[in-house]
């Protein structure tokens, strides 16, 4: 989270120290959502990005899909599969709605208590049968992206490159979007170890904070 609500302090501690103890565990990944809406992260991560811009760490054209899905809470997260909703209702209540882009959703007509064994194996059937073709489209997908990210990026490096030479030296090279492309990786990956390195930090301070009364 983006900051810290005192009232709740010996929470955000004890879940800090948690993710600290267990950050090198790679069997399998448990995700609490605390407090958490899908429009929150997504504006949290523009934020970074926006502020890596006027820090001179990206350029504006650095700003992409890739880019923002990297800033995301959820980056080290594989795709979300099935998004599986109880109690009937029909939305997805601002809950992780970038990552559920090629989801299969689920809407149960029972409350998650009363949520078993066979309600699970129901609509992993119905997962099933629709699992083939999101598979499918989220494997098409990213080769798309990648294609349309690498265009986006060679139209940003031939427009720089006709604004700095005269008209007889602007032609298309190949050798200038390489040479941006890479000048683009370097920039953006430098961008998110810092990332990642400021929210190590803040999960530290986090798991040392001092409690009133403790």
């Amino acid at each position: 989270s983006s900051g810290i609500n005192a009232e709740y302090g010996h929470i955000t501690k004890t879940l800090a120290q948690l993710q600290l103890q267990t950050l090198n565990n790679t069997e399998f990944s448990l995700n609490l959502c605390l407090a958490y809406t899908s429009r929150d992260e997504i504006t949290h991560s523009v934020q970074c990005m926006a502020q890596g811009v006027a820090r001179g760490d990206l350029r504006v054209t650095d700003i992409n899909e890739t880019l923002l899905d990297s800033c995301l809470y959820s980056k080290d997260l594989p795709p979300v599969d099935m998004l599986l909703r109880t109690s009937g209702e029909v939305r997805l209540s601002d809950f992780m709605i970038w990552q559920a882009n090629f989801a299969a959703l689920q809407f149960v007509k029972v409350l998650w208590p009363d949520f078993g064994f066979w309600h699970l194996i129901g609509s992993l059937l119905d997962f099933q049968r629709h699992e083939p073709l999101l598979s499918l489209n989220r494997e098409t997908y990213k080769p798309f992206l990648e294609g349309m990210t690498r265009a986006e990026l060679a139209a940003v490096a031939h427009t720089e490159h006709c604004t700095l030479n005269s008209h007889e030296e602007c032609q298309f090279n190949e050798a200038i979007t390489e040479a941006y492309i890479q000048a683009h990786k370097i920039r953006t990956e430098a961008f998110i170890t810092n990332l990642e390195a400021q929210r190590r930090q803040l999960l530290e301070n986090c798991a040392q904070i001092t409690l009133a009364g403790a």
